[in-house]
This record gives structure tokens, sequence and C-alpha cells, in this order.
């Protein structure tokens, strides 16, 4: 099947079955240069960066001294001495870093205004990167034909999905959106909302606030437990080996759509709060939520504002709605 075959339905239709573009050129990125900037970004954050190869990408957190999350950043090793951060915003993260910054051999030049960045999603995105670019990205981040673009691009994890990631010059990215225009459909911010939600992918302002550490917005795959200190690390590591989270990011199936912000109760008690709310073509109301600990089991039946919901696993499941197979 044509990897444009479903550009004539919806941009959600063709994220969930065809191939759909999200330009996120409005995120910051930053980029890090200098033979001591992977040491610098080891001891700033929580994943082990310090020895990471060439080509490798990883996600890491940024804590403050109470192992609450500054910012979350997605790094790609692009060369030896050069690493770029897919951040939320970059001038605030820059300020903040600039606070722990001494000798080291390092500069960082925040790229957004001067880059731009896609993201291609759906089982048939490899097929349109291939069709529209002639290449598909690999599991390394490298540099991508046409000749001329000064693209990069690299395949990476979504919400449990294999998805396309491309960046480069403004003027490099424009024209790949040009290419990519009849192989794949243009997300706008209401459905890659919907599909965020449904992916279960936390948010900064939403879910990615001071108020929560990493464990509790699920991202413990960018903790790496055996590597040495970093800002929050003591914190980070205590509340892991004396099983101290108090709540957990996950999902909930309500009756019906209900609102951000809204207090979730455990027979008639509150025990979390409601985070990102949509209503999904396929799965109906769904929402993300901070629970607490007792009440996180998949198929515990809550209550939001009267209304039943069902803790489900993260992502959601279109074939299980509330996590139980119900």
């Amino acid at each position: 099947m044509a990897a444009n075959s479903s550009l004539a339905s919806s941009p959600y239709a063709a994220a969930t079955r065809g191939s759909a573009l999200l330009d996120a050129s409005s995120r910051g990125r930053i980029l890090f240069t200098g033979p001591d900037h992977l040491d610098f970004l080891h001891r700033m954050s929580t994943n082990g960066i310090a020895g990471s190869a060439v080509g490798r990408g990883l996600e890491t957190v940024f804590c403050d001294s109470r192992g609450r999350i500054v910012q979350v950043a997605d790094l790609s090793r692009t060369a030896e001495e050069e690493t770029t951060a897919f951040v939320e915003d970059a001038p605030e993260l820059l300020a903040w870093l600039e606070r722990y910054r001494f000798s080291e051999r390092m500069e960082w030049a925040d790229i957004t205004g001067a880059t731009g960045q896609i993201e291609l999603l759906g089982p048939a995105a490899a097929e349109a990167s291939r069709s529209a670019l002639d290449a598909v990205p690999e599991e390394s981040a490298a540099t991508l034909p046409p000749d001329g673009l000064g693209l990069w691009g690299m395949r990476r994890r979504m919400g449990g999905r294999s998805t396309l990631r491309l960046w480069g010059p403004r003027s490099g990215i424009e024209e790949c959106r040009r290419l990519l225009a009849t192989e794949a459909a243009e997300l706008d911010a209401g459905t890659w909302e919907i599909l965020r939600v449904e992916w279960g992918l936390p948010a900064a302002g939403r879910e990615l606030t001071v108020d929560h550490n990493p464990w509790e917005a699920g991202l413990g795959d960018a903790v790496d437990l055996d590597k040495g200190c970093y800002i929050g690390q003591e914190v980070v590591a205590r509340l892991d080996t004396y099983r101290k989270v108090k709540q957990h990011l996950v999902g909930l199936c309500p009756d019906r759509e209900i609102r951000s912000g809204a207090q979730v109760e455990a027979g008639g008690r509150p025990v979390g709060l409601v985070t990102s709310s949509v209503s999904s073509p396929r799965l109906g109301p769904l929402a993300l939520a901070y629970v607490r600990t007792p009440h996180c089991r998949p198929g515990t039946l809550l209550s939001v504002d009267g209304t039943a919901a069902a803790v489900s696993a993260l992502p959601f499941d279109p074939e299980r709605r509330d996590g139980t197979g119900r």
C-alpha cells in the first residue's frame, strides 16, 4: 500500500494507519560542543551520558536539588565533540545550567531559531521517508540525503512506537516538508494532543513540572542508578531504594469527557489530579493523571467529577481500553 494512501482521510487516520508529519520546530534545540561537554551533561542530569557513542540518542532529566523535574531532554550525539539536545525551553534551561558552569572546555548555543524539526509518525513513516527523501533514518543520528539540505535524522521510540526525527537548517526543513507533502499528512495541534495522550507521553507544563520527580512521570528509562552524582541524585536514588514514590502518571478511561485539573477520587477521598484530557476518535474519552500509588493498578475504578474512570496502563491499548481487557 502506498505511503500516501491515507492522505484523503483525517490527520488522525494518517498518524495511526499511514504516515503523518508533525512540525516540532517550536521546540527548543541546543548544540553542545567541546571536549568537556559530555562530562558536564553527565554530572548535570540523570542518565549515563559520559562515554556515549557518536550517533547514539538517549533521554535524560535535569532535576533540582529536591529531585524534581526542571526539564527533560532528548540528546543526539552527532559528532565526537558535539551533541544536540531537544528540550522544551532552551533559554530557560541554559540560564539554569549557567549557574553550574565553571571552567569546562565547552560551548553551547541556542539553535532553535536557526533550525527546524520534523517528527514523522505512523506505520508508513519509513516508507514515506524513503519515497520522498530517498532515505530512512536509522537508530543512529546521521546526515541524510538529498545533498545540500544539511539535515540530520534518526529513528526513535515515542509511546512504544517507532518514529523518525529530522532536523537541521530552517531552509532544509522547509524543503523537506515540501518533498513529504504528497506522502505524509500534516498534524494539527489538536490531533497531536490526542495522540500524545493515547501514547502516554508526558508534556512540559502538564505532566513535566517541578511538582514531580522522574519516577512519578514514568521516566525510569532516563535514570541511570549506577552513575555518580548529579543534582538531585540522592533524592532520586532514595525514592527508588526505599519505594517512596507516592504517585504515578497513569491513564484514565472515564465514562465521559473530563476536564484537566479535575480531582481524582477513591471512595470520596482525593487521590490524584487530571493533567490532560482528550476525546479520541478510536478510544473515546481519555485522560492522563497523577494518582496515588495504592490506586494505580490497571482496572481500578476511580471517580472524577462524579464520573467513573478506570485506571489504564500507558500507552493506552486500543484493544484493551481500560487496561484490563474490558
